[in-house]
């Protein structure tokens, strides 16, 4: 994985190429702390612990959006029309998120070539699965749209197209502030 400031040199590659290296969607977080990323391992097993933060994730996304350079990247390339990736605490999962307010396997995203957009579907978590700071509905498979943002349990992410973070990537270019 990789920080949105390490993206910056690549912002002078075509799109395609940016593309075909990166994947076709890219789901950017503020990077988990220390602390749990430590604990993650001991966690196996064990009971998610309940969220902190519900009625913080606003003020988190603004948090996020002043430290841009900061995130870390996290790209996913599906290969075909329906393939799942899972999200959850464990190592096991495609995106693995250390964090005690995470499930072990806390949703899927599934693959939607015609859309070109991966849809989520929480897989029963304690802490649930947020689209824009909305719950998602229980066994609700919801598509994701550029931009918005996504959480399992207290973690937020970015959802965003390859060709969204190209382009700000090039419009910020090296050196220069995000846009």
């Amino acid at each position: 994985m990789v920080s949105v400031n390490q993206l910056r040199p690549f912002a002078g590659a075509s799109l395609e190429s940016f593309r075909a290296a990166s994947g076709t969607v890219a789901l950017i977080q503020q990077p988990v702390e220390a602390f749990f990323r430590d604990l993650a391992p001991a966690l196996i097993g064990a009971r998610t612990v309940g969220m902190a933060h519900r009625s913080r994730m606003g003020e988190r996304l603004l948090t996020m959006l002043r430290d841009f350079d900061n995130l870390e990247v996290h790209f996913l390339q599906p290969k075909q029309d329906g393939e799942e990736f899972t999200v959850g605490r464990t190592d096991s999962c495609d995106l693995a998120v250390p964090e005690p307010s995470v499930s072990q396997h806390h949703a899927t995203l599934r693959w939607n070539a015609t859309a070109g957009d991966f849809s989520v579907r929480d897989a029963q978590s304690m802490n649930g699965t947020f689209i824009n700071g909305a719950p998602l509905g229980f066994k609700a498979q919801v598509m994701l749209h550029d931009g918005a943002t996504l959480a399992f349990g207290d973690v937020q992410f970015l959802y965003l197209r390859a060709e969204t973070l190209h382009e700000h990537l090039r419009l910020a270019g090296p050196g220069k502030p995000a846009p």
